[in-house]
């Protein structure tokens, strides 16, 4: 389905490919659909299934609406993806189970789905843009510095070429970049990974191997630079100022975790970073979260990698015993970000010790619809 609905959206509306990451379109090494196919399959499941139960799209509406938020999607987008999906519905599923009967369900459920849409994020467009250092679309940023921080890890810092003041953003939330390419632009979204009081952005970018943009980010922008960012946007922020936080990463997950953690230290919060990466060598912002460690008294970090300095496999060493022991309480409040592997394993080790699923948020990077 998802295959099918993007070949007949971008053959009617090219111009479309424009606000996608079309990296999130490729196969995997195996065949299987892009991660991009997978989301908006997803998406069309868990609507036909909860569309008389609306309570439970809760979650997905308002991730979904961040991200369109942070791509620039319009109000016109919704009809013709509307027409892209009801065709593909029925070349897959086949006139005989996509009937007119059905076929006009879906279409009234879509349309009465796409208008929440439309009034959710027009609300958070003008909200934005009403706050003090916000904006609605793209404005364009100086690259302010550049800061390698690994070999796989640089940080870019951004102000306003306007001299505007920047949007107090959430921690844990995203910027979206639109980078001039050909024949469509190249859009990605990267976590932001500073405080959200730091007078400029920082993100913090993994160079990917393959990776268009973050190859362009790492090899060839500069300091001076102007790039077009987007409103900083996402669900996955801290809330629950009244419990213990616990912030579990890996890899460039700790991006959003950071500024997480950062914000705790700013209020005197309890606050737990468990972080594990690949090896010391590939560890970005270590010193920053060791300078957070000696300046704040209720803040800890509890770190494991997968090789040690001997090139030997220590990846056993993260496990739901581990986790048991480095735990302040269960009842924290519990922010994942990293890879899904990772992700999948860390929620089975805190079920099997006892977390409760409503204290887990987790953060993937990947495709929204």
């Amino acid at each position: 389905i998802g295959t099918t609905f993007y070949t007949l959206l971008f053959r009617d509306n090219p111009e479309l490919k424009n606000i996608f990451n079309l990296s999130h379109f490729r196969p995997d090494k195996d065949g299987k659909p892009g991660p991009q196919m997978l989301s908006l399959s997803d998406a069309v499941i868990s609507y036909t299934a909860y569309c008389d139960q609306l309570s439970q799209l809760g979650q997905l509406v308002e991730r979904v609406a961040h991200k369109h938020v942070s791509f620039g999607v319009k109000s016109e987008h919704y009809p013709a993806v509307g027409r892209a999906l009801l065709q593909a519905l029925e070349d897959v599923l086949g006139k005989e189970v996509f009937n007119d009967e059905v076929k006009a369900a879906v279409r009234e459920g879509y349309f009465f789905l796409a208008q929440i849409f439309i009034g959710k994020e027009e609300g958070m467009m003008m909200k934005n843009e009403e706050t003090e250092g916000g904006w609605r679309g793209w404005r364009k940023m100086v690259v302010m510095e550049k800061v390698v921080e690994t070999p796989l890890h640089t940080s870019l810092y951004f102000e306003p070429e306007d001299g505007g003041k920047l949007l107090t953003f959430l921690p844990g939330q995203f910027i979206s970049m639109r980078i001039p390419g050909s024949p469509y632009t190249l859009v990605r979204n990267y976590s932001l990974s500073s405080s959200p009081t730091a007078t400029m952005y920082r993100i913090t970018v993994k160079k990917e191997k393959n990776g268009q943009v973050s190859s362009y980010l790492h090899d060839e922008v500069k300091k001076g630079d102007i790039i077009e960012i987007g409103v900083p946007s996402g669900e996955f922020i801290s809330k629950d100022a009244n419990r213990p936080v616990v912030l579990i990463g890996a890899g460039i997950g700790i991006t959003p975790l950071l500024s997480m953690l950062k914000d705790a230290a700013e209020k005197s919060l309890q606050a737990t970073l468990i972080y594990r990466a690949h090896s010391k060598e590939t560890h970005p912002l270590k010193e920053e979260v060791e300078d957070i460690i000696n300046d704040a008294d209720d803040i800890y970090v509890h770190l494991f990698y997968s090789v040690n300095s001997a090139g030997e496999d220590i990846s056993q060493e993260y496990s739901a015993d581990s986790l048991e022991k480095i735990i302040p309480t269960k009842e924290s409040v519990f922010y994942l970000c990293g890879p899904q592997t990772f992700l999948s394993d860390t929620v089975s080790h805190l079920k099997s010790i006892g977390v409760r699923q409503d204290r887990i948020n987790m953060e993937q990077f990947g495709p929204a619809v």
